[in-house]
């Protein structure tokens, strides 16, 4: 009788027993619930109610894998500086053999067009300020009669500088085919003559010269694709990591259930893992997907190691999840979270060297940057991708990526922890 009643305490004491049957344990059991393969356990639940939920929403697979793969289409191909086919109009008062060659220069060139010929100089303003041109040419009448009489022949360029990089580059190739059709000019005088006194008694005249060959390492064709659809690739998977990890928690807050979930039997980390883990594994899928795609689409060189590539956007992965959580840890409804994200996204693209020069930027704006992990992401990719570079010259980037990734989870957790309490 004795034992019999000592064997039911100790039953109650392993296990309590509710009354719909299912068995909970108890306070003495629970305080082995930090071992590994029992906190894996809950994490494995909560990520199958993740998805669960996901699968449930026949919209999430739209912005989750559909989207991306829109963006990197539109992206790509929008995110472009090769200045071509700039429209310009031409002034050509002198109407003679050589300024005709300098106007066939210019179409023949590839980056400029002509789309009008006008008789005086007023008309010009027109084109420009309606968008019509970008640029003009202005040939004077004395053109010719100045270059056969040995003088300086002026001729007038006006660009418009409204879009500062196609001015700039746009200027660059004037400089460049004038510069050319004025070496032409020289070197024909030049061998008249050499032929003259080659025929006379006097020493044949010998001009030093020197030719320039230029080529361009790592991109030799200066296609803007090569450096743009790498930062295109980081710019979708950070959208996606923040914005999508900023909302799982807050959903549950939103809808009054995070509360029950604090109450049963699982820590705040194992909470965030089950919540960021399958967002995790989106990103992934949604990553395997685009970048075959950029290879495809855009054809796009990889010279790098992949094991270092996919090493490094894993630990960028985890520090944007981080970021997510963060600001997760700050809001309370799905619209809040969302304008959140993007108030950090625009600057962290803004910030990152993907569109602008970071050399350009004031001093101290500079040093700013270096707490940005785009910024550090996108010097990776763009290392791997165009210069086959790896560690031995990309460490600090990944070094400093992988310290904002460890203390954006760490952040994470210690502010998830403190909202709830």
């Amino acid at each position: 009788m004795n034992s019999s009643l000592h064997q039911s305490q100790n039953d109650r004491g392993a296990e309590v027993v509710t009354k719909g049957g299912t068995t909970h344990p108890s306070e003495s059991n629970r305080s082995g619930r930090g071992s590994f393969g029992v906190s894996w356990n809950r994490i494995r639940h909560l990520m199958r109610k993740e998805f669960r939920t996901v699968k449930r929403n026949r919209q999430n697979f739209g912005v989750l894998l559909v989207a991306p793969v829109l963006q990197l289409i539109i992206f790509g191909f929008a995110s472009r500086m090769d200045v071509n086919n700039v429209p310009m109009v031409v002034v050509d008062q002198s109407r003679s053999v050589l300024s005709r060659q300098v106007t066939d220069a210019f179409s023949r060139s590839g980056y400029f067009t002509i789309v009008a010929y006008l008789n005086r100089y007023d008309d010009v303003d027109v084109y420009l300020q309606k968008g019509q041109a970008s640029m003009a040419l202005l040939i004077p009448p004395d053109f010719e009669r100045r270059i056969q009489g040995l003088q300086t022949a002026d001729v007038g360029v006006l660009i418009d500088g409204v879009d500062t990089t196609t001015a700039g580059t746009a200027a660059g190739y004037v400089q460049s085919i004038l510069g050319r059709f004025t070496l032409d000019i020289t070197t024909s005088r030049v061998d008249k003559m050499q032929g003259l006194l080659y025929q006379s008694s006097t020493p044949r005249l010998i001009v030093p010269g020197f030719s320039i060959q230029s080529r361009a390492w790592f991109n030799p064709n200066l296609t803007s694709k090569d450096f743009f659809v790498p930062g295109v690739v980081v710019i979708i998977m950070l959208a996606l990591s923040v914005m999508v990890t900023s909302t799982v928690i807050v959903r549950e807050k939103e809808m009054g259930t995070i509360e029950q979930l604090m109450v049963t039997p699982i820590t705040r980390l194992e909470l965030i893992a089950g919540k960021a883990l399958p967002c995790f594994i989106v990103e992934l899928v949604s990553l395997s997907v685009i970048l075959p795609l950029a290879f495809l689409i855009f054809d796009v060189p990889f010279r790098g190691p992949w094991p270092f590539f996919l090493m490094t956007f894993l630990i960028f992965l985890v520090a944007a999840s981080g970021i997510g959580i963060t600001i997760s840890a700050f809001c309370g409804t799905q619209q809040q979270a969302m304008l959140s994200s993007f108030m950090f996204l625009q600057p962290a693209v803004l910030l990152s060297g993907y569109a602008f020069p970071i050399e350009n930027m004031p001093v101290f704006i500079q040093y700013f940057t270096y707490l940005n992990p785009v910024r550090h992401i996108i010097t990776i990719v763009r290392g791997v991708f165009l210069k086959g570079t790896g560690w031995e010259v990309l460490w600090p980037s990944v070094v400093a990526l992988t310290v904002m990734a460890i203390f954006f989870v760490v952040l994470a957790s210690l502010l998830f922890k403190r909202r709830v309490d």
